[in-house]
This record gives structure tokens, sequence and C-alpha cells, in this order.
């Protein structure tokens, strides 16, 4: 039998969701291991005065093995 934890974290990047998504788990990396699962519960973006998108945002759901 396995236990599996599940922690929020949120990231952010300028180029893309997806980027923004590789961020969190890079970083998480760093301290959790046994990453197992990344569920992008939302995403977000900025925008700057002239309508574009200028940083994008995602709150993550991260799921590794306790041993």
């Amino acid at each position: 039998m396995s236990v599996h934890k599940t922690i929020e974290l949120m990231g952010s990047s300028k180029k893309s969701w997806e980027d923004a998504v590789q961020q969190v788990t890079a970083q998480a990396a760093k301290s959790v291991k046994g990453i197992k699962s990344v569920w992008v519960k939302d995403m977000s973006a900025e925008v700057d005065a002239k309508g574009k998108l200028k940083g994008y945002k995602v709150n993550c759901k991260v799921t590794f093995e306790v041993k």
C-alpha cells in the first residue's frame, strides 16, 4: 500500500500557462521527492494597458508519494 500527499502551489510565467506549470513542478522537485502528478486547478492571466497578456498564473495541486 502506498500513501500520497497533495499540496497546493501557485506559479507564474511571462511565456505561457504551460511554462508556469513547469516552473511549479521544477521548483517543487527541489524539495519534494516522488512527485506523481500535477493537477492544474485554476489559471489566470495579467493584462497590460493595451489589452495584451503579460503574465500567466496557475494554481496547481502536486501529489507525491510519502515514504
